[in-house]
């Protein structure tokens, strides 16, 4: 009974620093769509939470969408990124302020559409992964598909994004100045076709690309990747668009 009673105190300080360590942490984003059966994974469990309008969601967060359903979620700097049905995402790494971005997160498998409107310091970063790429960005808009064998594809539509293979690592981005310095509008059209190179056979730890606007890049399993340009108009066909294109225009993205 004397030892029973001496882990009493113990367990009653534990129960407080596991409770004050929960209460310390900072929400880095809400969820601010969730439609149908969306469910939010806290970090270091295997529990699905419903999520709600408004849920404050942190780093290490997982966000499940099953069949016909989709989330917005939106960072506390007023980012966004959605994800639509059948998706797992990864809050991987997040630390975001009014201030700073420094923002790593991992796309599973289903697709994702983010509309990053900061500038960002030489010291800040957004980078998406997927099981075969890293995806950089300071500022654009773009949409992020992984097929169930790992193939990324990846299309831009407004400011250009920096690719390379998921075995390269985050790395620092290119420190080249950004074309502009206001918020990024709606996607828009621009120029037409232009001569891209095919698909390369390369390592997977040789090559970097720079995928602008109305461009894309798909990346195999085997890490070998292709780009050249899409259709604008063959692609807002897609519902999947239509809806972000929509959700945008409302939020005045």
């Amino acid at each position: 009974m004397r030892h029973i009673m001496k882990g009493i105190p113990l367990l009653g300080i534990f129960f407080i620093l596991v409770a004050f360590t929960s209460a310390s942490r900072e929400p880095v984003g809400k969820i601010t769509f969730p439609l149908n059966r969306v469910f939010v994974i806290p970090e270091g469990t295997s529990d699905l939470k419903m999520a709600y309008f408004n849920m404050d969601v942190f780093s290490g967060d997982k966000i499940e969408t099953k069949r016909e359903s989709r989330c917005e979620i939106t960072l506390t700097n007023g980012d966004v990124v959605r994800i639509d049905e059948n998706s797992l995402y990864t809050l991987e790494d997040i630390e975001v302020t009014q201030e700073t971005v420094k923002a790593s997160s991992f796309l599973s498998v289903g697709k994702l559409w983010a509309t990053i409107r900061k500038i960002f310091t030489e010291d800040d970063y957004v980078a998406v992964k997927s099981p075969t790429a890293v995806i950089a960005v300071r500022g654009t808009i773009y949409r992020v598909d992984v097929a169930e064998d790992s193939m990324t594809t990846l299309r831009v539509y407004d400011g250009e994004v920096e690719v390379k293979p998921a075995a390269a690592g985050i790395g620092k981005l290119q420190q080249s100045k950004p074309e502009r310095t206001g918020p990024i509008g709606p996607p828009r059209d621009v120029p037409g076709p232009r001569d891209v190179a095919g698909p390369r056979d390369v390592s997977e730890a040789q090559w970097i690309e720079i995928v602008k606007a109305q461009q894309q890049i798909r990346i195999s399993s085997d890490g070998k990747f292709e780009k050249s340009d899409f259709d604008l108009i063959d692609d807002a066909k897609s519902d999947w668009v239509q809806w972000n294109k929509q959700r945008d225009e409302l939020l005045n993205r």
